[in-house]
């Protein structure tokens, strides 16, 4: 079975915080009038397994953000909590695979995080993987993979191995979730201007 999960796509999701969880932990980035999630702040458990890399930000505290000051200017206004709009992972698709046997080939080439190709009648073109489908800015691009298995795929994982090692790890099933290589481009890029990028680097 193919196509993109219901969860991903674009649902909304609302998230409350303490206004000390929020403030600071978080790296956003401008794209296209838009706020996007790049990566938080791993060592705080307050935002542990509730954000996605490449979620929207649409608004904090109901006040529609399209800047990296607007968010934070709200968040340091507000006096105790924040609620965080989210759209979940918009530009996300999510593809299941099913191999009867560990042996078989998934069909598909990866290079570091990109699927570069994907082999005709495999089980990956089967899922309905097509290497050049995304689109960003309105131009084609590849994919960039950022969950296997619904666990986080670093943005800046630049090892192919550790990528096959997760696909492979569930033997015979495998979920992954693709998003644009040029938008994830420009959140990884971003993300490593951060002085301290290591600790907010989505990973598993």
């Amino acid at each position: 079975s193919s196509g993109i999960n219901a969860e991903y796509g674009g649902s909304s999701v609302n998230i409350y915080l303490q206004k000390r969880h929020a403030l600071n932990n978080f790296h956003l980035v401008e794209v296209s009038s838009s706020l996007w999630l790049a990566g938080w702040n791993q060592t705080e458990p307050a935002l542990t397994n509730k954000f996605r890399v490449g979620d929207q930000l649409l608004s904090v505290n109901g006040q529609v953000v399209n800047t990296v000051a607007e968010a934070l200017n709200v968040m340091e206004m507000t006096p105790t909590g924040v609620e965080l709009l989210l759209k979940r992972m918009p530009l996300a698709a999510e593809y299941k695979m099913h191999r009867e046997k560990e042996s078989e080939d998934w069909g598909m080439q990866i290079r570091q995080n990109r699927l570069v190709d994907v082999i005709h009648g495999g089980i990956a073109w089967t899922a309905g993987l097509q290497p050049f489908s995304a689109e960003f800015s309105e131009k084609a691009c590849s994919w960039a993979i950022t969950q296997v298995n619904r666990l986080p795929v670093s943005v800046l994982c630049r090892s192919t191995d550790v990528i096959w090692d997760k696909i492979n790890s569930g033997k015979t099933d495998v979920s992954i979730t693709l998003q644009p290589s040029e938008f994830v481009n420009l959140l990884s890029n971003s993300l490593l201007e951060h002085p301290h990028y290591e600790d907010f680097v989505a990973r598993s």
